[in-house]
């Protein structure tokens, strides 16, 4: 087929609508051509393949746990096309034990259909972990959510690209691989706010390296449609998926979408970066850990990066991971106290209790009898009484003479 030239494919461009072609086709509208292709559906099954926070947080406590959850999850994504996914699922419903007797599950699991090479390759991964039941988890709920993704977001894709494809006057002459996870690792946010010693024009505590990239932070089309790639958001109470979509003209290749999803608390975000020789502006997405300087319980920084492609965060108060899930103390709350000692409150000092057990402890942490404690918490000084009025300490009345 003859290859339309720019001006040809501007008009074409205009009957198409450029907001179209912003992907509003691949997720937010889904396929003309496809039932199936509910964008519910897909941004459940992308929620799905990143959903294992808590799992892949505490697998990636350490850079060790966090690579071998990436390599389990790509050797579980390997037996699934060779064994069947079926195979994954009955494994992975039943991770528990040590090393050697999750390489067991595994073998029972898939028999004879799992060549030696990737069991080999699995307890390879496994040796050098502390956990690997958790690294395990982690790497199975990373790999089941692509599974699905792959099938549904896949297929939604296929139709939706060809589909734009025959609006623009090319053919659809090419199956294009499933959408791949790619990388939006989160920058620190403390310290690029506060490196103001760098006196260059860029800080390189705020360059991020991330695999979604575009020439504005406004998900606009750069350049021309069809002809170069684009990015598209799917935005949620849940949180955000990010979309780097190939570009689908005739003679621009076969390649496939890729996404990260960025769960709420964490930010999505656009980090301008340097682009030497470019003409256009150069952004990054990521997806930063939750920084705010004015409240300790939401001051993270990133960790190790996780198996489903975002950082994991810790807590800069304990450096232990952030709770994003059912967090009743907080995100972050306070390292626990020393032996014998009992924290005032939920972010309160750690004190010593009181020896005496008669007596009450006041919000400072003091001991005193009952009698002298205001309503306010406040142990009184002894020339003074609690007030049941104001609840504060009063002097004490005087003995009649």
């Amino acid at each position: 087929m003859r290859r339309a030239s720019a001006p040809a494919f501007r008009k074409v461009g205009l009957r198409a609508s450029s907001v179209v072609f912003a992907i509003a086709a691949m997720i937010l509208l889904a396929s003309p051509a496809r039932a199936g292709c509910n964008p519910s559906d897909i941004f459940n099954a992308t929620k799905q393949s990143v959903s294992g926070l808590s799992d892949c947080a505490s697998a990636c406590a350490t850079g060790a746990g966090c690579a071998a959850a990436a390599a389990a999850t790509g050797i579980l994504t390997e037996i699934a096309a060779s064994a069947g996914q079926g195979v994954v699922n009955s494994f992975c419903s039943q991770v528990q034990g040590n090393a050697t007797q999750i390489l067991g599950s595994l073998q029972s699991a898939g028999g004879s259909s799992i060549g030696q090479n990737l069991l080999d390759k699995f307890a390879d991964a496994l040796t050098a972990v502390g956990s690997p039941a958790t690294v395990v988890q982690c790497a199975c709920q990373t790999e089941q959510g692509v599974g699905s993704l792959g099938s549904d977001l896949g297929q939604c894709m296929e139709d939706v690209l060809c589909w734009l494809q025959g609006v623009l006057g090319d053919s659809c002459d090419c199956e294009r691989p499933p959408p791949a996870i790619v990388s939006c690792p989160s920058i620190d946010v403390k310290k690029c706010l506060e490196d103001h010693d760098y006196s260059g024009v860029w800080n390189p505590a705020c360059i991020p390296s991330a695999g979604i990239v575009n020439c504005n932070p406004n998900w606009q089309q750069c350049g021309y449609e069809g002809y170069s790639p684009s990015v598209a958001k799917l935005q949620t109470p849940e949180g955000t998926l990010a979309e780097a979509l190939p570009a689908t003209a005739e003679g621009t290749g076969c390649y496939g979408a890729s996404y990260c999803f960025c769960p709420v608390p964490m930010n999505p975000t656009w980090h301008q970066v340097p682009n030497p020789g470019g003409d256009l502006p150069r952004f990054m997405f990521t997806c930063d850990c939750p920084y705010d300087p004015n409240d300790p319980d939401h001051q993270t920084h990133p960790g190790a990066l996780m198996a489903n492609g975002i950082s994991s965060c810790l807590c800069n108060n304990t450096n232990q991971p952030a709770n994003f899930g059912f967090a009743p103390f907080g995100m972050c709350p306070p390292a626990a106290c020393p032996a014998g000692q009992t924290r005032l409150g939920l972010n309160g000092a750690c004190v010593t209790p009181c020896s005496d057990p008669s007596q009450g402890m006041a919000f400072d942490g003091s001991c005193c009898s009952p009698a002298q404690m205001s309503s306010c918490g406040q142990c009184c000084p002894p020339s003074t009484v609690p007030d049941p009025k104001s609840g504060s300490c009063v002097p004490r009345p005087q003995q009649p003479k």
